[in-house]
């Protein structure tokens, strides 16, 4: 019962190989790939993703009330209301 336990050092190549396989397959991982089944047979296809965000209209509409909020500013301070 006496086994010795050889330690082997993991050379720096060998590591960087498995942290780039790591994270390819990380990346790989994350593209929305879907098969579909066709007549010709098995495609992989693409998926696109259509998330609804309101982002630009709240850009915009924040844009707009400063640019209204301005002009009213130097219109009460010239005197015009």
């Amino acid at each position: 019962m006496t086994e010795k336990i050889k330690s082997e050092v993991i050379s720096r190549r060998k590591v960087f190989s498995l942290l780039g396989l790591a994270i390819a397959s990380g990346l790989l991982a994350t593209i929305p790939v879907s098969p579909q089944v066709t007549p010709r047979g098995v495609e992989l296809s693409v998926d696109q993703a259509q998330a609804v965000t309101y982002r630009r209209a709240r850009v915009t509409a924040r844009r707009v009330n400063r640019r209204a909020y301005r002009h009213t500013r130097r219109a009460v301070r010239r005197g015009y209301y």
